[in-house]
C-alpha cells in the first residue's frame, strides 16, 4: 500500500512538472509587450493551448538552426541531443560520486591534523569558477599537444568526432567537491555514533567499520541530498556545451524555437531524469526501511 501511494505521489509530481513546463513555454508570448507594461494574457492562454496540442504531434515540430540558418525538424535531432547530454550528465554524476567516496575514505584514515588541512584545501577548490576549470583543461591539452604533438582527448565536438572524457571530467569536478563535503559531514557524524564504538570494541578494524557500517549509513543520507547537486549540474551543462561546441539539448534550447518545440525539448530532458531518480529514491527508501542499508 505504501509503495502504491509512493508511486502515485511521484506520478502526481511528474504530471505537475510537465504541466509547469507547458505553462512556462508560453511566457515569452505573455511578456512580448512588457515594455509598455502590458501582459498579453489572451495570447498567452492561446499559445499554451497550442503547446499542449502540438506536443501530441511531435513529428510536426521544428526548430531554427542558427549554424545552418534554416528551419529543421525537431526529431530525430532532439533525441540525439538529449542522449548526448544525458550521457555527459550521468557520466559526470557517477564520476563525481565515486571520486568523492574514495577521497572521503582517504581523508577519514588521515590524522586529525592532516584531515583538517586536506578538507580546507578541498573546500577552497569549490570557489573556483566553472569556466576557469573548463578553460584550464582545454589550455592544458592544447599546450601538451603543441609540445608533444599528442592529442590526449578531443577538446571540442567536431562533426561525428564527439568529446566525452574532458566534458564529463569538467562537469564532475565541482559536484565531486560538493559530494565530498556532504560525505565528510555524514562520515564524521556517524563516527561518533555508539554502534561505531561497539564495533571497534569488538575488535573490528577502522577500515572495516568505515566501509561496512559508516559508509552505508552516510551514503544513504548523501543520496537524498544529491538532488540539489543534480540540478546544479544541469545549470552548468549549458556552459559546458557552449565551450565544448556540444550539440546537446541545452544548446538546442538557445536556438530560435517555438514555444511548442521549447516545451518538448525540456520534457525530453526532465522526464527521464525525474523517472530514474524517483525510482532510485523509492528503491533506496524500501531497502532502508527493511534494514538492508542501515545496519
Amino acid at each position: 500500500m505504501n509503495m502504491i501511494k509512493r508511486l502515485l505521489d511521484k506520478g502526481v509530481q511528474l504530471a505537475l512538472g510537465c504541466i509547469g513546463i507547458i505553462f512556462v513555454a508560453g511566457i515569452p508570448i505573455l511578456l512580448q509587450d512588457i515594455g509598455h507594461w502590458n501582459l498579453e494574457w489572451k495570447a498567452y492562454w492561446s499559445e499554451t493551448k497550442n503547446v499542449f496540442t502540438s506536443i501530441q504531434n511531435p513529428n510536426e515540430l521544428t526548430y531554427f538552426s542558427i549554424k545552418m540558418f534554416e528551419e529543421r525538424p525537431l526529431f530525430p535531432f532532439l533525441m540525439d541531443a538529449v542522449i548526448y547530454s544525458l550521457t555527459i550528465l550521468v557520466g559526470a554524476l557517477l564520476t563525481a560520486s565515486v571520486l568523492a567516496i574514495l577521497l572521503t575514505l582517504l581523508t577519514m584514515n588521515m590524522s586529525l591534523k592532516g584531515r583538517q588541512r586536506f578538507k580546507f584545501l578541498f573546500f577552497l577548490f569549490e570557489s573556483i569558477p566553472d569556466i576557469l576549470i573548463i578553460l584550464g583543461f582545454q589550455l592544458f591539452i592544447v599546450f601538451f599537444y603543441k609540445k608533444t604533438e599528442i592529442l590526449l582527448f578531443p577538446i571540442a565536438t567536431l562533426g561525428e568526432n564527439r568529446a566525452y572524457f574532458i566534458p564529463i571530467l569538467c562537469l564532475a569536478i565541482l559536484p565531486m567537491v560538493q559530494f565530498y563535503r556532504l560525505n565528510m559531514l555524514n562520515f564524521e557524524r556517524e563516527e561518533t555514533q555508539n554502534y561505531v564504538e561497539l564495533a571497534r570494541s569488538l575488535g573490528f578494524g577502522k577500515w572495516y567499520v568505515q566501509t561496512k557500517h559508516i559508509f552505508r549509513n552516510a551514503v544513504l543520507s548523501v543520496f537524498f541530498q544529491s538532488k540539489k547537486i543534480l540540478w546544479f549540474m544541469l545549470s552548468n551543462l549549458f556552459i559546458l556545451e557552449l565551450l565544448f561546441n556540444i550539440n546537446g539539448v541545452t544548446s538546442l534550447l538557445v536556438s530560435y524555437m517555438s514555444p511548442s518545440s521549447f516545451a518538448m525539448a525540456l520534457l525530453c530532458l526532465f522526464v527521464p531524469v525525474f523517472i530514474v531518480y524517483s525510482l532510485l529514491e523509492i528503491i533506496v527508501e524500501r531497502k532502508a526501511n527493511r534494514g538492508e542499508v542501515l545496519t
